[in-house]
């Protein structure tokens, strides 16, 4: 983009969010929260008082919560609880279905400023946390170039089709051979209003992108039965359930060399800040190399194994190369 198109942009980006990205998007959020049904709302609330509650005092021991955390305060927690509990219940909801909630919410909100924003950046990153994004996504297509290959990537948490131009630089020669998962239905409105016209030559089929719950998606269904390479790429921490997610992920991976990505191209100490200050969004960092050994030998049905280990936070390697963790699917 040209400096007077970027500029252009910027001023109409702002005129969309009401003169101020930043607080356009919060009072989006705000709006949509309030537009919620009672019973929705109430629960969310309760929800995310609870949860910073926990995130806050998780870190404490038992001497310092006796002496930081009133009675009266542990008291009205646990009334929250029996009071989020009755909800759940009566309306048969679940804490995944309540963190999506935030997250759907929050990415509905900031959908069109961050597929703008990345087009005035050309669609690219800083150089050093794009040369890690195009290390992952070479990693991810190289999968797509075995003699038993399905010729199929599948980019979770797609958002407005970030990833797609690097896919596409690092060899992904067809459009057919992408598809992007997102919750968000803006996200994917800008995904495909950006990269969904491309077509296949050969088959007419463009790239497949899809507004749905990963944990809940059937991909089946939708006539794919596995991918060759799967990338998580600044999206793993995102999901309710990070251990589920992974273990979909290496579900729908083919046997003999399906790769699974996870790569934040601002490390494992990024995600771990998001964390502290937003425990409703981000539940927790991203594995370290020991919880994904741990995690590996608990579920031997995945048929994983870690081919490479990602850097563990606030270490050298991590502020070095940020986090990329690869792994392979092997034989039963």
């Amino acid at each position: 983009m040209n400096p007077r198109d970027a500029r252009r942009a910027k001023e109409q980006l702002a005129e969309r969010y009401g003169g101020d990205v930043r607080r356009g998007t919060q009072e989006r959020i705000l709006s949509s929260l309030e537009s919620l049904d009672p019973h929705l709302r109430e629960a969310a609330e309760l929800y995310k008082a609870i949860t910073q509650f926990d995130a806050h005092v998780a870190p404490m021991i038992p001497a310092d919560r006796v002496r930081l955390i009133s009675p009266i305060q542990s008291q009205m927690v646990d009334d929250d609880r029996k009071k989020l509990e009755t909800i759940m219940e009566e309306h048969s909801l679940s804490e995944r279905e309540l963190h999506n909630i935030y997250q759907r919410i929050t990415w509905d909100a900031s959908a069109d400023a961050k597929a703008i924003q990345a087009d005035i950046l050309g669609n690219v990153m800083k150089p050093e946390l794009q040369e890690r994004i195009t290390k992952a996504c070479e990693i991810a297509v190289q999968a797509t170039r075995s003699e038993i290959a399905l010729g199929k990537v599948l980019d979770v948490g797609c958002g407005h089709g970030a990833i797609v131009r690097s896919l596409v630089d690092a060899g992904l020669s067809e459009p057919d051979m992408y598809m992007g998962i997102d919750l968000s239905q803006i996200m994917v409105n800008n995904a495909v209003n950006r990269y969904g016209s491309a077509r296949n030559g050969r088959t007419g089929k463009g790239r497949h992108f899809v507004a749905g719950d990963f944990l809940k998606h059937d991909f089946v269904a939708g006539g794919i039965c596995a991918f060759d390479s799967i990338i998580f790429c600044s999206a793993l921490h995102n999901l309710p359930d990070m251990e589920a997610s992974i273990g979909k992920a290496a579900s729908l991976l083919r046997s003999n060399g399906g790769k699974l990505v996870v790569v934040h191209a601002q490390g494992a100490e990024h995600v771990l800040e998001q964390h502290r200050a937003n425990p409703v969004l981000v539940k927790r960092g991203l594995p370290t190399s020991k919880e994904w050994t741990q995690m590996l030998q608990k579920h031997t049905e995945w048929c994983l194994a870690l081919e490479s280990c990602p850097a563990d936070a606030k270490s050298p390697q991590d502020m070095k190369e940020g986090y990329l963790a690869v792994l392979t699917k092997v034989s039963p």
